[in-house]
């Protein structure tokens, strides 16, 4: 996943295509810009749909409340 906020979410609301490689931090997800004219211009298009790149992972903190999973990320920030 891009980002923090990303991995938080339920699989089936996690970005399914995404650009790689554009290596410009994202304070407010925690990651990499991932969207955007720039990211496509520079970066390398993922697209979860193909074998071997999926964006399934873990379920560890899609069922905290969106209060404790911005806590969550704040907490992680400081790390």
């Amino acid at each position: 996943m891009p980002t923090l906020r990303d991995l938080l979410k339920a699989p089936e609301d996690r970005p399914r295509v995404f650009y790689r490689g554009y290596d410009v931090y994202d304070p407010v997800n925690v990651g990499f810009i991932v969207q955007g004219p720039e990211a496509e211009k520079v970066g390398t298009r993922y697209d979860t749909a193909r074998k071997g790149n999926g964006n399934e992972g873990h379920l560890f903190g899609t069922s905290l409340s969106e209060s404790d999973k911005e806590s969550l990320i704040e907490y992680l920030k400081t790390l």
